[in-house]
C-alpha cells in the first residue's frame, strides 16, 4: 500500500461523499470556537473523525487492558517496589525516592492516554502517558463547537454519534482514587522560570472545563505551595487535593527543585494531601516499559489474553544499548542493526514528553542517524518499529472540491470511564512525521458510535461523553 493512501472507514466515506458539498467541511472560524482556539493556538481540522462502533468496543477494552498490564509491572517483575522499578529504568535517584514517597497502594486507578496510529485499518500502539499530565484533555470543548454546525449535527444523530468528554474521565479517575473533603482542587504546574510563573493562560479552558463538570478548581504553581503545622496551602487556600500537570523528571535533584517539590512531598508522604497522579503513575508511561512487554524473556509475566493484546497492539522495541536482541525471531546485534534499519526505525528518549528529542529515521540521512544513535547510548533511549500511519481526507482549506490526503496520529484517553475521548494531529500535505512541534499541526476531534459501547455503558456509569445535540 502506498504511504498517504486514504483508508476510511463506512462513516468517513459517506461523510465525504460528493452528494454532500459543502457539508462535508466545518467553519472553525465560528464564534462556537473561540475557547478552542484560545486554548490551542493551532490550526483545526475542518472536520472530525469518525470511530465506528466496533472500533470504539476494541480500543475500550484493548487500552484498558494493556494499561493495567502497565500498572501491574511493579509487582510482575520488581517485588511491588517502585522504587526498585525506577532505579531498573534509570532515573535518578531522586526521582525513585519521590515514587516510593508518593506511592499509594492498592491497584492504580486507570489514567492514561494512548498515542496510536492506524496502519491498514489496524491501531498500533507507539507510546502509552500514563500521568495527570495529559495534553489534549480539553478536546471536548472542539466537539461542541463542531456541533454549531447544522449539517454535522444531522449527520451525527443519523449515525448515532456522540463524543467522549476526556476532562470528565479524567476528574472521575480523580475521584476514585482521592477523597473529597469539599474543599476546592488546586491545579498545579511546575514554573519554566520566575518569570512565567504566574502565566497560568494554557491551563484556564480546563480549569472552566472543572467548573462546568461541578468541581471548584484553581491553577497554581509549585512555589505557591506551603506545609505548615499539618495543613497544606496553595496560593494562601487550604487544600488538601492536588492534581499536578508536571511530571516526576521534573525533579531533578538541584537544590532549587528540591526546595520547590519539598511542602507537596512532605504533605502527601504525612496524609495531609492527595496527589493526582501518584508519582509512580509516571514510571508505566516510561517508553522502556514498553520495551520490556515486547521483549520476548518477559512473555511468560502476561496471560494469553493480555498477550493477544499486546502483541496487536505494540511494535517491536526496545531499549538502546549495546548487546544482542531478537528481531523477528532471530538474534542480532542491537546496534548494528539500528543503524542498518534506519529507515524502519524511530529513536525515543525513554522519559521524553511532547516529541522532544525523538528521530524518526526516514527524515535524517545516513550520517545524521548514526551520529544520534551513538549519542543516544550514553542516556536511556528507547529504538521502535516505525508504523506507517493511514491517511484521511480533508477539504482543502482553499478549494472545497480538493479532497486531500492527511497522515494521522492518534491521542486516545482512557480513565474509570475506559474510552474517553480521542484527538487527531497531522500535517496537510506533509510527510510522516511524529513529533509535531511548532511544525504547523493541525489538531481535530473524534466522534464515534455511543449506541452499543460498551457493558460499562449499559450498567449505567456516568457516561463521560454525549450523544450529538447535547450540551456539556
Amino acid at each position: 500500500m502506498e504511504r498517504g493512501t486514504p483508508v476510511e472507514n463506512r462513516i468517513t466515506r459517506e461523510f465525504l461523499d460528493g452528494t454532500r458539498g459543502k457539508a462535508r467541511a466545518v467553519t472553525t472560524s465560528d464564534p462556537a470556537f473561540d475557547r478552542t482556539h484560545a486554548w490551542l493556538g493551532r490550526p483545526v481540522f475542518n472536520r472530525p473523525t469518525f470511530l465506528e462502533a466496533a472500533e470504539t468496543r476494541a480500543l475500550d477494552h484493548d487500552l484498558g487492558v494493556f494499561l493495567r498490564v502497565l500498572c501491574s509491572l511493579p509487582e510482575r517483575l520488581y517485588g511491588g517496589d517502585p522504587g526498585r522499578m525506577a532505579r531498573a529504568l534509570g532515573l535518578p535517584a531522586v526521582q525513585a525516592e519521590a515514587a516510593v514517597r508518593c506511592a499509594v497502594p492498592g491497584p492504580a486507578v486507570p489514567l492514561g492516554r494512548a498515542d496510536l496510529l492506524r496502519e491498514q485499518g489496524v491501531f498500533r500502539l507507539v507510546e502509552f502517558n500514563t500521568t495527570s499530565s495529559l495534553g489534549g484533555c480539553e478536546i471536548a470543548e472542539m466537539c461542541r463547537g463542531m456541533l454549531s454546525d447544522t449539517a454535522l449535527t444531522e449527520f451525527a444523530a443519523r449515525h448515532g454519534l456522540g463524543y467522549g468528554d476526556p476532562a470528565a474521565g479524567v476528574m472521575a479517575s480523580m475521584e476514585a482514587s482521592t477523597p473529597s473533603s469539599g474543599l476546592p482542587i488546586a491545579v498545579v504546574k511546575w514554573p519554566n522560570s520566575p518569570e512565567t510563573a504566574l502565566e497560568f493562560g494554557h491551563l484556564k479552558l480546563f480549569v472552566e472545563q472543572l467548573a462546568e463538570l461541578g468541581h471548584e478548581a484553581f491553577p497554581c504553581h509549585i512555589g505557591q505551595l506551603r506545609y505548615e503545622g499539618g495543613v497544606l496551602t496553595a496560593a494562601g487556600r487550604r487544600v488538601d487535593r492536588l492534581f499536578r500537570t508536571f511530571q516526576l523528571s521534573r525533579l531533578t535533584g538541584t537544590p532549587e527543585t528540591s526546595e520547590l517539590a519539598a511542602p507537596l512531598l512532605d504533605a502527601v508522604a504525612a496524609g495531609a494531601a492527595h496527589l493526582f497522579a501518584p508519582l509512580p503513575a509516571d514510571l508505566y508511561g516510561i517508553k522502556d516499559c514498553l520495551g520490556l512487554l515486547s521483549d520476548e524473556t518477559h512473555r511468560d509475566i502476561l496471560d494469553p489474553a493480555e498477550l493477544d493484546v499486546v502483541d496487536r497492539l505494540l511494535p517491536w522495541t526496545r531499549p538502546l544499548r549495546v548487546g544482542r536482541v531478537t528481531r523477528e525471531g532471530r538474534g542480532v546485534d542491537l546496534v548494528a542493526h539500528v543503524l542498518s534499519e534506519r529507515e524502519r526505525l524511530v529513536l525515543k528518549p525513554s522519559a521524553g514528553f511532547a516529541g522532544q528529542g525523538i528521530t524518526a529515521g526516514w527524515m535524517v540521512d545516513p550520517a545524521e542517524w548514526e551520529r544520534r544513535v551513538t549519542a543516544a547510548l550514553d542516556s536511556p533511549h528507547v529504538v521502535q518499529e516505525r508504523v506507517v500511519a493511514d491517511a484521511e481526507r480533508f477539504v482543502d482549506d482553499d478549494d472545497p472540491d480538493v479532497l486531500a490526503p492527511c497522515l494521522l496520529n492518534w491521542g486516545v484517553f482512557h480513565t474509570v470511564h475506559g474510552y474517553s475521548g480521542a484527538f487527531i494531529k497531522g500535517i496537510p500535505y506533509g510527510a510522516q512525521d511524529i513529533r509535531f512541534l511548532g511544525d504547523g499541526s493541525h489538531v481535530g476531534c473524534v466522534f464515534h458510535q455511543i449506541g452499543d459501547r460498551t457493558g460499562a455503558d449499559r450498567a449505567g456509569h456516568p457516561r463521560d461523553g454525549h450523544r450529538a445535540g447535547e450540551r456539556a
